[in-house]
């Protein structure tokens, strides 16, 4: 069930929309919490997941984060709701049928 994702940032230049602006819609929306995550209802309608990532902290050791991901029908989803044309990324697919 493991479907490609792109971080949101990416996703947020894809549609034209600055990550900032994009984030901040989200969780006025409240598809993001104030974490940034997604909720648990859009990701189970497959618009988002989450990517957990992991570092070290020089005195704390290892710490996770995650960080949001967005699914191809999530980006779909978003230029609906923000009424804006996905930005085309590969000038390869231009004029491909799909």
């Amino acid at each position: 069930m493991s479907q490609q994702t792109t971080p949101l940032h990416e996703a947020a230049r894809m549609l034209n929309l600055g990550p900032q602006k994009l984030y901040r819609a989200l969780r006025a929306r409240k598809v993001l919490n104030n974490n940034n995550l997604p909720y648990r209802r859009y990701v189970q309608r497959g618009l988002f997941s989450t990517e957990i990532k992991k570092y070290h902290h020089p005195t704390l050791g290892e710490k996770l984060y995650a960080t949001p991901h967005v699914t191809d029908e999530g980006i779909q989803w978003l230029a609906r709701e923000f009424e804006v044309e996905i930005a085309n990324t590969n000038t390869q697919t231009a004029g491909a049928a799909h």
